[in-house]
């Protein structure tokens, strides 16, 4: 298999590549160092042509590349040039190319083959029958190696196998994504035509399904409640440093040690955000020794919380039914509440397995490698590692060629530039919409089940909003349901953790899945990008807390501190002190 890096632009004067380039905040919402773009960027330009073609999508790939530091994506569209923004044929000339040109033919018949053997459904199949259970056995061997025990040339051949296996398993998570899009589309069109439900509405049906995003707090609060039992233990736990209880703990033995080992075990080996130079959460031992202070601290029972949910979603569910006016509406209601039921879940638990964790292994690997080329005087310091490519570190690893100080420390330059670089949301011009009433049926349902996802997960147009500087009212998307009025605590990565307070409202560009252990202690959620499926949303839900998502720049409108209403039902959030 040939490996493609990511092609980088981080020359914050070049002029953007041809055609238009949409910027990609929810989930890179900073620049990438090399080695993080080496290997997230390269393996998602690997990945969504293999899913367009399986899905026989009229979209070619989803290109992605950094320009100008920051992560940006274009559409090629399916079987005709990729050139700048022009006029749409005729539909009538769109409708005779779609059906005489072999080439969208054979794409066309695949599409139609996928539907009618429900390419969806055995995706998700395969997720729980296969797919799952063979990465929880991979990541178990890959962590059982001794990367320490290794000689130079087995670290990079070692390394090379993990990248490979890193792609494969963006190519699940992909693939995953169109599987459990669609059934969540074709739910909402009809509760839209037949109930007249709007997003929110709909994801009632939902509530309390994704329980991979309040699995780690729950494993914590039962944490917590063996330490809370032990009164000698509690006063002890809550009398140390944060960043030393992890060591206080171990220290002592007992049931409470190997509890928190077991829960490092599941659940450290997880990358915050999706960049190499960022801490595991086991890593990050202040942040474990916080959280679990303050679930000691403020039991949340997360267990009651849940079952509020679940009890939300039957009710939903039956309020649905009872509007329906005939047995076959009933029917074909259930049919696709069923379907989207399977499905929903896997948004949130194939991350972990898929992303999060491959992410961190590449991060061990990366950090194993920086060691020797320190030692081999490659490089200078530890965090150099991150400011070379993948195929940097595996050349220098194997004897090759090295790279220069001067670049690592140019490259260095850059990344801090593009850290203070306010990045537009997008260059060039804006195509027109793709005219899908010329589509033959089935490719026009599997188009516009993509464009519903793409637009629910990254709710890109008001992303791209700016509120006015001193303005006292940010706009965004109603994320989940109820309003809360608290202090704000403007979040802008996984360093400043420590600034929240338990009932804070989270500010912050976006958050990653990891984040979800947070989400127990704080009243209410907002985020600069993002969309009602995006993660930060699906999270915010499970949790009970209102969110309000894809504000632009609230992040930056609000302040540390100030006193702020969030109305999770209107997408509205107001400063009032």
């Amino acid at each position: 298999m040939t490996t493609l890096e990511a092609p980088r632009d981080t020359d914050l004067l070049a002029e953007p590549p041809p055609g238009y380039w949409q910027r990609e905040a929810s989930h890179n919402p900073r620049p990438l160092t090399p080695l993080g773009s080496s290997v997230f960027l390269s393996g998602l330009n690997q990945s969504f042509p293999k899913v367009f073609a399986d899905f026989g999508l009229l979209v070619e790939t989803i290109e992605w590349r950094e320009i100008r530091g920051y992560v940006y994506n274009h559409v090629k569209p399916y079987g005709v040039p990729d050139r700048p923004a022009g006029r749409t044929p005729p539909k009538p000339v769109l409708w005779l190319v779609l059906r005489l040109l072999p080439t969208f033919r054979k794409r066309i018949a695949r599409c139609k083959e996928a539907l009618r053997e429900e390419l969806d459904r055995r995706l998700i199949d395969r997720w729980f029958d296969e797919w799952r259970p063979g990465l929880v056995r991979d990541i178990a061997r890959l962590r059982e190696v001794d990367l320490v025990s290794l000689s130079d040339a087995q670290l990079a051949d070692q390394m090379e196998e993990l990248r490979l296996w890193t792609f494969a398993s963006f190519d699940i998570h992909f693939y995953l994504s169109g599987a459990n899009g669609l059934p969540l589309a074709r739910l909402a069109w009809f509760c839209r035509d037949a109930l007249g439900y709007d997003d929110m509405a709909t994801m009632a049906l939902m509530s309390g399904l994704s329980s991979a995003s309040s699995e780690p707090a729950l494993a914590l609060a039962a944490l917590a409640d063996g330490i809370r039992g032990d009164a000698s233990l509690k006063d002890v736990v809550l009398g140390a440093a944060p960043a030393g209880v992890v060591a206080l703990l171990r220290e002592r033995g007992g049931d409470a040690a190997s509890a928190l080992d077991d829960y490092l075990r599941r659940y450290g080996c997880r990358a915050l955000r999706y960049e190499l130079i960022e801490r595991t959460l086991g890593e990050d031992v202040a942040l474990v020794g916080q959280l679990l202070q303050e679930q000691v601290r403020r039991p949340v029972d997360l267990l009651a919380e849940q079952q509020r949910l679940r009890t939300e979603r039957q009710a939903a569910r039956a309020a649905a039914l009872a509007a329906l006016a005939d047995e076959a509406a009933r029917s074909g209601f259930a049919a696709l509440a069923d379907a989207a039921e399977r499905a929903y879940p896997v948004r949130e638990d194939n991350e972990f397995f898929t992303v999060s964790v491959p992410l961190a292994l590449c991060r061990f690997a990366a950090l194993e490698a920086a060691g020797r080329l320190i030692s081999g005087r490659a490089i200078r310091q530890a965090d150099d590692v991150f400011f070379l490519t993948w195929d940097e570190v595996l050349g220098s690893l194997r004897g090759g060629s090295r790279v220069a100080a001067e670049v690592i420390a140019a490259r260095r330059d850059r990344y801090a530039a593009a850290g203070a670089y306010d990045a537009p949301s997008s260059f060039g011009q804006e195509p027109p919409p793709p005219p899908l009433d010329v589509l033959p049926r089935e490719a026009r349902e599997a188009m516009e089940g993509m464009l519903y996802i793409q637009q629910r997960v990254f709710e890109a147009e008001l992303s791209a909003v700016r509120a006015d500087a001193g303005a006292r009212e940010v706009r965004g998307a109603a994320a989940s349901r109820g309003s809360y009025t608290g202090t704000a605590r403007v979040v802008m990565g996984e360093h400043e953790f420590d600034k929240l307070q338990p009932g804070d409202v989270l500010v912050c560009p976006i958050t990653s899945p990891v984040w979800s252990i947070l989400f127990a202690n704080i009243g209410a959620l907002v985020t600069d990008s993002g969309g009602i499926l995006s993660h930060p949303a699906i999270i915010a839900r499970e949790y009970g807390i209102p969110a309000v998502v894809a504000t632009g720049n609230g992040s930056q409108i609000i302040r540390d501190g100030q006193r702020v209403v969030v109305d999770g039902d209107n997408g509205l959030v107001r400063i009032i002190a």
